[in-house]
């Protein structure tokens, strides 16, 4: 049986939302505009560093060859970008991270129908939590494991892991304590004993905040107190509908009303809303490549005269420079 790791969990600097970032090998290059675009020098053969061990024989997902010849592609409409991961042109399956090359193109992206692993990209799984497959599974389905990145810290909480493991899964929901995808609860009166703290959502019916009380999702407790705090609740409610789920709405500087911001991948508000402590990944000094994925800043290159600091998890200068 697979661990389930989801109880440790993600770098400081971290925040949920769900991005397609599923793939082992970042290639993005952060434009002057704050943007992203594909840097295919990251993905030369040379430059990929496997974030597991190849040679192991484990079967994991994140212990797959490392891919050759890789081309630097987007993950879905509105992710990073990553080497090899599915969607990407190949004409051989060791230019896939993961997955097969089917006609010209990397497969085995989200809900991509699978017998086994291998036929998954990047960190998704055919698989269930004992390695098993069920009748018409899907990569990231429901009932297969989303409980191994790269890009978590087993010195985090489960509040900060949450979101990285989410994005393994079709749902948008990775089970804290299952390990395997599941459908969030979207319900008064849902079942949310499996996972108190994160299985209840927003109410389909009224776009209530649920919350877990009594193994059961229930409308979040109002705040009480004066008619001016319960108007500005409110709005808050309001700002929280105008947005779609994956995106938190954050304030504009120097102007009335808010923008709604995927504070998982946006570079210049990572984590949060900027008003609300979120990180400007592009302000981290001596950075010359950066993304945001889940919430955390990701360095992946240094201007030169610094190096990158793996213990300090930043870009110092070079003395020897």
């Amino acid at each position: 049986m697979r661990s389930v790791i989801a109880l440790l969990s993600v770098v400081s600097l971290a925040s949920v939302a769900v991005a397609q970032d599923y793939g082992r090998f970042p290639c993005s290059l952060v434009n002057g505009d704050g943007t992203l675009s594909p840097d295919p020098n990251q993905c030369l053969d040379d430059a990929l560093i496997p974030p597991g061990d190849p040679t192991s024989g484990t079967g994991f997902q994140i212990d797959g060859p490392t891919p050759t010849g890789a081309t630097c592609a987007r993950a879905g409409l509105a992710g990073a970008y990553y080497c090899g991961i599915a969607g990407a042109p190949c004409t051989v399956d060791a230019n896939c991270d993961n997955g097969t090359c089917e006609g010209g193109v990397c497969t085995g992206g989200l809900t991509t129908p699978c017998t086994a692993d291998a036929q998954c990209s990047g960190n998704l799984y055919c698989t269930d939590i004992e390695g098993n497959i069920q009748p018409g599974a899907t990569c990231g389905g429901l009932g297969s494991f989303c409980n191994e990145s790269p890009f978590a810290d087993p010195d985090g909480t489960p509040a900060e892991n949450f979101p990285v493991f989410n994005q393994y899964c079709a749902s948008g929901y990775c089970g804290v304590d299952t390990g395997v995808c599941e459908e969030f609860a979207t319900q008064v009166g849902a079942d949310c004993s499996f996972d108190p703290d994160f299985a209840c959502t927003v109410d389909e019916a009224t776009g209530a905040q649920l919350t877990c009380i009594g193994g059961a999702c229930a409308i979040a407790p109002q705040p009480t107190g004066a008619r001016a705090r319960a108007r500005r609740a409110g709005g808050a409610l309001f700002k929280r509908r105008a947005c779609p789920l994956s995106h938190t709405a954050c304030s504009v500087q120097g102007q009335k009303g808010f923008e709604c911001i995927d504070t998982n991948t946006n570079i210049e508000q990572c984590g949060a809303c900027a008003s609300e402590g979120g990180i400007d990944c592009t302000s981290i000094p001596g950075v010359a490549a950066v993304g945001c994925s889940a919430g955390t800043c990701e360095i992946w290159s240094c201007v030169d005269g610094f190096e990158y600091d793996s213990a300090s998890e930043s870009c110092i200068r070079n003395i020897r420079a």
